[in-house]
């Protein structure tokens, strides 16, 4: 099954996700051919980041990284802090940060598909992405030019605190900025119930480290061994839609999702899309997602799915949403934090059985 990626309509951004589960153990793996891991200090500055390391090959200074260095012949692939290391070099050469500068200022690196790796990985071509705090749209540009491992560079916008999406329908989206390549990638989110890859556009989407059992899936597992997961479940703000899609993993018989925000709504589209066989799922739309507002009132019924569960995907604001479900065993609702959510609760007590705020 093809899926066109939603930001760059490429073919190959969305692989289905028992395709990833299949070639996750090797994806960021070094081959039988790879020199040892480089020793680079993560808060060494740049000018002494390459001292004592022998298998660099004749570097000196910025001139001296580009695209083959330290590239496995075999593979092709670099290890994630050589990468690190040419970004960082463009940027010193390009005048954003001086030579003192370490592999800690050049951002947070993403991998395109994220797990928990017990090892530091080895990148191929796309695999990274960037969200940077010192950057422009030329130096980022150049960036996805001249580091094949980088598949999109996108700048923070305000402080780290500040999550990225709304914080009610009263507000506005904090967004991050795309300049360079495509934003698009994924996470695996391992239950009891099985895995699921849950893919974001990750500028106007809430980042969320991939780790091997999170709070929120643990709440879930907590929930089914209580049963219940077994009836019909509103995930009231569902963001890429995770618990509502897990909620299906483990066997509830409807599952509504919802979220205010319009970019939310388009990843929950498309990850029963590219989790489909594995929910055994069929989608079927019903709205023109251009047509819909960033940030929804009065809910709309955006999607439909059948098979292992009867799925509903609403953009709308949750609380108007309790006044269109006529009845739930369980509204799941996970806000971020710091917003008081006694309201989200309150409007939720006469259609649903029991509410969770996560």
């Amino acid at each position: 099954m093809t899926i066109v990626c939603p930001r760059c309509d490429s073919s190959d951004c969305i692989i289905p996700a028992e395709q990833v589960f299949e070639s996750a153990y090797i994806m960021y793996a070094a081959c039988q051919s790879c020199m040892a891991d480089p020793v680079l200090g993560k808060q060494t500055p740049f000018n002494r980041l390459f001292d004592g390391v022998d298998a660099i090959g004749g570097i000196d200074g910025i001139d001296g990284i580009d695209d083959v260095t330290m590239r496995c012949q075999s593979c092709g692939k670099r290890h994630l802090d050589v990468v690190v290391a040419h970004v960082l070099g463009i940027l010193i050469r390009e005048g954003l940060c001086n030579r003192q500068a370490t592999l800690f200022d050049v951002g947070t690196p993403m991998i395109t598909i994220g797990y928990q790796i017990p090892f530091p990985p080895r990148l191929g071509r796309d695999t990274l992405i960037l969200i940077m705090n010192t950057i422009d749209k030329r130096t980022a540009e150049m960036i996805i030019s001249e580091v094949p491992e980088v598949k999109g560079v996108i700048q923070r916008k305000g402080s780290l605190e500040h999550p990225i999406g709304i914080l009610d329908t009263g507000s506005s989206p904090h967004i991050y900025d795309l300049l360079a390549g495509c934003d698009l990638r994924g996470d695996i989110v391992s239950s009891a119930f099985g895995e699921l890859c849950i893919y974001k556009t990750q500028s106007d989407t809430h980042i969320e480290f991939s780790r091997g059992k999170s709070d929120k899936i643990q709440v879930l597992e907590s929930l089914y061994y209580q049963r219940k997961l077994l009836g019909s479940v509103v995930d009231a703000c569902c963001g890429a839609g995770t618990l509502g899609l897990v909620s299906v993993l483990a066997g509830a018989r409807e599952v509504i999702l919802n979220d205010a925000f319009l970019p939310a709504v388009k990843n929950t589209i498309l990850n029963i899309r590219a989790n489909a066989s594995v929910l055994g799922l069929e989608l079927e739309m019903h709205v023109n997602l251009s047509e819909l507002p960033v940030v929804a009132g009065a809910p709309v019924l955006v999607a439909t799915a059948h098979g292992s569960c009867d799925v509903s995907v609403y953009h709308g604001d949750l609380v108007r949403l309790a006044a269109v479900v006529e009845r739930c065993d369980l509204c799941l609702i996970d806000a971020f934090i710091g917003v008081p959510t006694a309201g989200f609760a309150e409007a939720w007590k006469e259609t649903a059985r029991m509410v969770v705020t996560i």
